[in-house]
């Protein structure tokens, strides 16, 4: 009965565990659009964020030549944060707007982007009065080389992207909020890290088989008694 405990606890170890696929990407930027008017009230010159998508999420077409295959993936973002100090920020989850891979076969820039992100008052925090939603898109940009193929990437090396990387939020505000409409802000990123997300959950198949070992030893211990 040892043996067949030793069996279902290796068959746990070795069973493929039950994966999101989900990928976090952390950065920090500094302010590049002083120029934009301070609907905040206070200077905002910093910020640090993450955005976590699934690396899994099925994609569409978006443009397929002889020179460029982007696909988009709706929904793929599950997560955002953001903090510009100050208490101004926000952070949303769920199926979020979309992300777009580029890829350029031979001239041009490969590009990563996370698009069309809305965050409502509820999910921000020290937004100007008048406020009616938040808009943030994400891109990160590099060589023809820096990207193989137009399939959502996994955990990558963002030192591949060697171009443009930035956030840009749209302030939209309501009439009688002057100034009215969006007020734009860009940070170009400092720092850029990937990582996984989350841990691997063992198959629940898996952990029946491990119990099923466990109580028969139970059961063979109580009848040598």
């Amino acid at each position: 009965m040892r043996h067949f405990l030793s069996v279902a606890a290796l068959a746990m170890l070795v069973s493929t565990g039950a994966q999101a696929g989900l990928v976090k990407v952390s950065f920090t930027g500094i302010n590049s659009s002083p120029a934009a008017p301070n609907v905040f009230g206070t200077a905002v010159p910093t910020i640090t964020g993450y955005v976590i998508y699934d690396d899994e999420t099925a994609g569409t077409p978006f443009v397929v030549n002889a020179t460029r295959s982007a696909y988009n993936y709706g929904g793929a973002i599950k997560e955002i944060g953001f903090d510009l100090g100050s208490g101004i920020g926000g952070t949303a989850s769920g199926d979020l707007g979309s992300m777009q891979v580029s890829d350029q076969f031979t001239v041009g820039q490969d590009r990563l982007s996370f698009n069309n992100i809305f965050l409502t008052p509820s999910q921000t925090t020290g937004e100007p009065a008048g406020t009616v939603r938040f808009q943030v898109t994400i891109g990160m940009s590099g060589p023809f080389s820096a990207l193989s193929t137009s399939d959502l990437p996994g955990v990558f090396d963002p030192a591949i992207f060697t171009g443009q990387k930035n956030f840009s939020l749209f302030v939209n505000r309501g009439t009688g909020a002057p100034p009215a409409g969006a007020v734009s802000f860009n940070f170009n990123f400092d720092s850029v890290t990937v990582e996984p997300f989350g841990t691997d959950v063992p198959e629940p198949a898996t952990l029946a088989l491990f119990g099923l070992g466990a109580a028969a030893i139970g059961l063979r211990r109580r009848k040598s008694a």
